[in-house]
């Protein structure tokens, strides 16, 4: 292994408040790559799940696209997250440009529960606690939201360096929510996460439709956290209506079959420039079915 690759590898740990996000090393990244061929069996088996994919809104020869193989294995894992996943516990690591301003990472110790219904009656709510551990300007902020519950609004403790006593509750579309994060919390799950990457794949299939501004490859020996993953890169060189992103990576674990890391970039302000870093995610020691009950979400807890 050369010095360079050696150098890039260390560089991409970043050690906050006492957590390392471990190297993050694609098959492109390696001295040796391996790159993935998705088989034919692929499609038949997640075609039935029409109502995700949306066929008839894409063009007549979709089969074809590049974005296919990519569309339809987020479709198979969504549909497994769907099946097999009832709660998760993490580190969340995101770092997101608002208002073209790229925001200081952010960590966050994560407890999500997903909606459980027996005989069409909602027995346990969807369910988030969230609390930060950095930077330290929100060290100690706390949050949870039980659909439903609380006039259907998340509870914040402020946490931080002043008046970190004080507590709140915003709902979680509302202006100032938007202020903090891409995304409200009632899309932290991990079946949110894959729904957005299929929406954004059907989108793209749509602005682009003979797949002349796609590319899109599969790599395996990707690591996230130690983990071992499949890497998904989709790049659109140019930026045209309807294509949201220059380049997109999505690392799946493949033993979880879970999404664990999702990166989106901006295209180059100069030509020749560095694309910019538009948001990312990644869930670190990551456990499913932990068996949450209500006590882990509880306003207590914000004491």
């Amino acid at each position: 292994m050369s010095a360079a690759i050696k150098l890039r590898r260390c560089l991409l740990s970043l050690t906050v408040g006492g957590l390392l996000l471990g190297g993050v090393t694609s098959g492109e990244d390696r001295v040796t790559t391996r790159k993935i061929v998705l088989p034919e069996s692929l499609a038949t088996s997640v075609l039935t799940q029409s109502a995700l994919l949306r066929l008839n809104a894409l063009p007549h020869d979709w089969r074809q696209h590049p974005l296919t193989p990519a569309l339809l294995y987020a479709a198979k894992h969504h549909q497994h997250i769907e099946d097999s996943v009832q709660d998760f516990t993490c580190i969340l690591a995101k770092r997101e440009r608002i208002n073209g301003r790229l925001r200081d990472y952010e960590y966050l110790k994560t407890r999500v529960r997903r909606q459980q219904t027996v005989d069409g009656r909602v027995v346990e709510p969807f369910s988030v606690y969230a609390e930060f551990l950095a930077p330290s300007r929100l060290r100690g902020r706390k949050v949870i939201y039980i659909a439903g519950e609380n006039e259907n609004k998340m509870v914040v403790r402020n946490g931080g360096k002043r008046f970190s006593y004080v507590t709140v509750r915003i709902s979680p579309d509302s202006e100032a929510a938007k202020r903090e994060s891409h995304y409200p919390i009632t899309e932290l799950g991990l079946s949110n996460v894959v729904t957005r990457l299929v929406e954004r794949a059907r989108d793209d299939i749509e602005a682009d439709p003979q797949g002349e501004n796609t590319t899109v490859s599969f790599f395996g020996d990707a690591k996230i956290d130690d983990r071992s993953c499949t890497h998904i890169r989709v790049t659109h060189p140019k930026q045209i209506p309807g294509v949201t992103f220059h380049i997109a990576n999505v690392y799946v674990d493949e033993e979880l079959h879970v999404p664990i890391r999702v990166e989106g970039y901006d295209w180059p302000v100069k030509e020749g420039g560095k694309p910019l870093l538009l948001e990312e995610y990644t869930y670190m020691k990551l456990k499913l079915n932990v068996g949450l009950r209500d006590d882990d979400f509880s306003l207590g807890l914000l004491k």
